[in-house]
């Protein structure tokens, strides 16, 4: 039997942060399923091009984890501000879309703008913050009217959710959903337009290896990282789980990265409820059709499209990021479609999915495409609702009162950037060995 101080279950951007801190400090064995580490942080290369898993870039908000992402990419990365855009009514408007609303069809800004106003006085001028719980149509009408509701809050939100509206809450909107004020989103409907406001008008992107250099720069040095190793049994009580392709671990204490809900059906006699509070969590699955394409003229890094005649929510263009990600005169694009976690039939997927690139102007024809490569992500955007927002407090405690972190983007279960994972796991790891553990 191996025997650790931590056990690590995970080899993305949480698991790897964690282990470096622990590195030298504390015994620990970190275990990754796939072939190798960095989770959806992962880049595949197929002749000659670099496909992420969709668009994976650096939104960097906190000193501590900033200066370490940087310090850890050296010189690999570029600093770049937003180009992001909203296709809508055969138009196309600066994101965000509520503050510019200028260029849109008359009768379509007529309705944003109007909705907006009755939606303030209303709220006596001020805006709807979404309370506890509060379902996502409720807010969205109260916050910014039946008119941006209408035409953007609404159907794209459906398109990435796939979730009834009525039934996912608002509780992921705070740090995600820009709030212009009413001075703003007037000015966006007649005077100017406004690019800088979200948590994301400046990102970071690495310069050579695509998304990938991140958790490879992470891995490097460390020791007793195991891929091709998968968490096949837990036992809570004797503190042993079992490692496909290794055998028994124990460990002293554990931190979980892989999905919440999946990581409770491995627990072999379970704490009283906690498999049922399991089955209360759900999320959707993106499929991403990365294309590789004659080179484009587009500065563009992506556009939303909301109308449901476009299958896709998402498409962009990564070598705006990086050229490194494509050879010289070609184009890397990627196009994100969800479903509640059904199949997508990708052969009919692919014709509508052209067809409209196509008519959004982001290809001129399909004999553009040059490459081709479907990434899918069974467990992507979990989905916020009352069961949700109940059942997550409650594992988590339930799993932390023995001595099991769960955290990151899956652990957590929640909706979240790559730098919160990097926080999460070098603050898991100095709370574990400031806390000491109970000897085997």
């Amino acid at each position: 039997m191996i025997e650790t101080d931590v056990l690590i279950v995970g080899g993305g951007l949480a698991g790897l942060t964690a282990a470096r801190t622990l590195q030298g400090k504390k015994r620990f064995l970190l275990v990754e399923k796939e072939s190798l580490t960095g989770g959806l942080t992962a880049s595949v290369k197929k002749n000659g091009f670099i496909f992420d898993y969709s668009g994976h870039l650096l939104h960097l908000h906190w000193k501590k984890t900033g200066d370490l992402i940087l310090r850890l990419l050296k010189n690999n990365h570029y600093k770049i501000r937003r180009n992001a855009w909203i296709h809508l009514a055969g138009a196309e408007v600066p994101y965000p879309f509520q503050a510019n609303l200028h260029d849109l069809p008359d009768k379509v800004k007529s309705e944003c703008v109007s909705g907006f106003l009755e939606a303030c006085l209303k709220n006596k001028g001020g805006r709807e913050h979404a309370r506890a719980g509060m379902p996502f149509r409720t807010w969205s009408l109260n916050t910014f009217g039946a008119g941006i509701s209408k035409h953007f809050m609404l159907p794209y939100n459906h398109k990435l959710w796939r979730y009834p509206l009525e039934r996912l809450t608002a509780d992921w909107c705070a740090p995600f959903v820009p709030m212009p004020s009413p001075r703003e989103v007037l000015e966006g409907a007649y005077l100017r337009r406004r690019t800088d406001m979200g948590y994301n008008p400046v990102f970071y992107y690495p310069r050579r290896g695509g998304i990938q250099a991140l958790p490879d720069a992470l891995a490097k040095g460390l020791k007793d990282v195991h891929t091709g190793c998968e968490l096949a049994s837990l036992d809570l009580r004797t503190k042993t789980a079992i490692i496909k392709g290794l055998g028994p671990v124990r460990y002293k204490s554990l931190i979980n990265t892989m999905p919440l809900k999946y990581f409770v059906e491995l627990i072999k006699s379970p704490p009283a409820g906690l498999r049922a509070l399991g089955t209360k969590l759900r999320h959707n699955t993106v499929y991403v059709l990365n294309l590789g394409v004659k080179g484009t003229a587009s500065k563009k890094h992506w556009t939303y499209f909301p109308e449901r005649e476009f299958l896709f929510y998402r498409a962009g263009t990564a070598t705006n990021f990086s050229r490194q990600l494509a050879p010289k005169g070609r184009d890397s694009l990627y196009i994100e479609t969800a479903t509640a976690g059904a199949d997508l039939p990708r052969a009919a997927a692919e014709k509508k999915i052209f067809r409209g690139l196509i008519k959004g102007g982001v290809i001129k024809s399909e004999k553009d495409i040059v490459e081709k490569l479907w990434l899918k992500i069974p467990c992507a955007y979990v989905i916020y609702d009352a069961e949700r927002n109940k059942a997550v407090p409650a594992i988590l405690s339930a799993l932390a009162a023995r001595d099991i972190h769960s955290i990151g983007r899956y652990g957590a279960w929640k909706y979240s950037f790559m730098e919160e994972s990097v926080k999460e796991g070098l603050e898991t790891a100095k709370k574990i060995m400031r806390s000491g553990f109970i000897p085997f």
